[in-house]
């Protein structure tokens, strides 16, 4: 069972407190809202502390270091995702949309989630998906806003039933098995996505017929692309190097998307009028991306019975359908990002959510979207982990194999949440600088976030094995120790095959809609596996060794200034689960 799945399991178990049992934040309850009402009772005395402990004075130079961090650090992505939108979707919706989408569900978010430490943006399943039902749209030929607006709308009200009916226990049953081939659905999105495009400029270029400035172009197009890959790359990993000031080198990693994004941006600018660049489509005022065939823009209230043609009854019936998809995604971005915020090595004292964070999603945060004709967010891995991290007061333990910061204190709170998805929303006000951004760039921040989500993913780890011949030189993974190196490799091409078939799915317009639903049965497919593998060899391939007997298999190496600054190659380790 994988860390994820051992969490879940002991927040699941029941809890013996004078003489009566409680049933645990993932357990089923058999009353209608019961684990929700829960959540509430569990998290409500806290609500008032959740306003000001961030603005204690112990806690405010933590807090106002991380609100500057990750406003910068979840307003590239949004930036990014809005250009794939756009271009997915030609031009319902883009930029600005996605930015007020992160910007409003993560200030909705913060104020009544059960777990107010996630951080809410877009996700690559939800790029995918959002851009199958578009398709789904142009096949049946239904305008796509009203069928937005009704999937988002049935999409909330399954939500809402997910949460009333205790649905999250259902977590128990997903295992690091599901887990790295969703996340490895995530990087070859972001990966494949990102550098399509440069290659597609070269594949026009000289077979296409056109001149030899649009070569010229590609090319340069390509150099941005690389640049902004390679400096996102060595910045992450500057805190390594011996080079400048400690403190010099926290700022260059923490800030390496950024600093890569604006450098390249400076160097297109240079050559902008040498050359034919592609840059991000944005509007000068804020309004929706979208222009209707008089040539206005559309209003920002999505009429649900269509905006320039009626929408048929049947539409709103035929919605249900990726409706449902959206939810099953949904559910399993929320919950596994969840789980590893609320992790017991996190030391968290308030506690879980699970169903009340579902219930804001659904009551909240979906309906707000289908109204404005938002791109869904939902919580984001690797964003909400750095934000716990950054948030924590750490100890040195010393072990025999070496020290291990062990977290002593965490500033559990709604303010950093809160006021990061604010400036979010005031970068609304920067839509007449973002039209200077080349398309290129953006690429290359999304290639970066694909290859820097492989990263922990214990599929892509046992991938590298099959590059090394020699066994003898395998790195010292339990599995390996324990296992004949036949069977790792077996179960490794069985995960394989479930990753190849998922992309397939999603890939193929004509199976795009049901990718979701064979994502859901990778739970079912795990179970089978009973038959093919002993369960001592599931136990150390599908799991993650107990926290004492990690503790004296692996030396933990001190993570250099931890409690000071947001560890970003911690969490890119720890994003097993990752969701961009």
């Amino acid at each position: 069972m994988s860390e994820a799945a051992a969490v879940l399991r002991s927040q699941s178990r029941m809890i013996v407190t004078s003489g009566h049992k409680d049933l645990g934040p993932l357990e089923f309850t058999g009353r209608i809202g019961g684990g929700l009402r829960a959540d509430l009772k569990r998290r409500a005395p806290f609500y008032a502390s959740d306003w000001t402990d961030a603005f204690r004075p112990e806690n405010m130079q933590k807090s106002a270091s991380i609100i500057l961090y990750l406003f910068i650090a979840a307003l590239a992505p949004a930036i990014t995702f809005g250009s794939r939108f756009l271009d997915g979707t030609n031009g319902q919706f883009g930029v600005l949309e996605m930015i007020m989408s992160t910007a409003i569900s993560g200030v909705l978010f913060s104020t009544f989630s059960g777990q107010p430490l996630s951080i809410l943006g877009a996700t690559g399943p939800f790029l995918a998906y959002t851009l199958v039902v578009y398709d789904l749209g142009i096949a049946m030929k239904l305008e796509f806003m009203p069928l937005y607006f009704w999937t988002c709308m049935w999409c909330a009200f399954i939500t809402i039933c997910v949460a009333l009916f205790d649905l999250c226990a259902l977590m128990k049953h997903v295992t690091m098995f599901s887990e790295d081939i969703f996340a490895g659905l995530i990087s070859l999105i972001f990966i494949i996505d990102g550098i399509r495009p440069i290659i597609q400029n070269f594949s026009d270029g000289w077979f296409g017929g056109t001149s030899s400035m649009s070569l010229m172009s590609a090319m340069f197009e390509a150099l941005l692309f690389f640049y902004t890959f390679g400096l996102a790359i060595y910045l992450s990993h500057f805190r390594r190097t011996p080079w400048l000031l400690r403190p010099l080198r926290n700022l260059f990693a923490n800030f390496a998307v950024t600093i890569s994004l604006v450098t390249a941006s400076a160097l297109a600018a240079i050559y902008k009028t040498e050359t034919n660049l592609r840059m991000l489509n944005v509007e000068a005022e804020l309004a929706p991306a979208l222009t209707l065939s008089t040539g206005a823009k559309r209003p920002w209230i999505v009429n649900p019975m269509g905006i320039e043609t009626e929408f048929p009854w049947w539409g709103i019936v035929f919605a249900i359908l990726p409706a449902v998809g959206f939810a099953v995604l949904g559910y399993l971005d929320q919950n596994l990002t969840s789980v590893i915020v609320n992790r017991p090595s996190n030391n968290l004292k308030k506690g879980p959510g699970y169903h009340l964070d579902l219930f804001v999603r659904g009551a909240l945060t979906l309906p707000v979207c289908a109204i404005l004709g938002l791109p869904l967010s939902v919580a984001s891995t690797v964003p909400s982990i750095t934000h716990v991290i950054s948030l924590t007061t750490y100890e040195v333990q010393q072990l025999p194999q070496g020290e291990r910061k062990v977290p002593v204190k965490v500033v559990e709170q709604r303010a950093t949440n809160f006021l990061i998805h604010v400036l979010i929303g005031c970068a609304l006000l920067l839509a007449p600088v973002l039209k200077f951004l080349p398309r290129s760039v953006l690429q290359g921040v999304f290639f970066y976030m694909g290859i820097a989500s492989l990263t922990g993913n214990n599929l892509f780890d046992r991938l590298f094995l099959w590059l090394v011949w020699e066994p003898k030189n395998y790195p010292a993974y339990t599995y390996i120790q324990k296992l004949p190196v036949k069977r790792v490799h077996l179960y490794t091409f069985v995960q394989l095959i479930c990753l190849a078939i998922l992309y397939g799915l999603k890939a193929i317009k004509e199976t795009s809609v049901v990718f979701p639903f064979f994502m859901a049965s990778l739970a079912i497919i795990r179970k089978a596996l009973r038959f093919m593998f002993t369960a001592e060899e599931l136990k150390y391939l599908d799991s993650y060794p107990d926290a004492d007997e990690e503790d004296a298999l692996e030396p933990q190496p001190d993570l250099e200034n931890l409690p000071e600054e947001p560890k970003v190659a911690e969490a890119e380790t720890a994003q097993k689960h990752t969701d961009i």
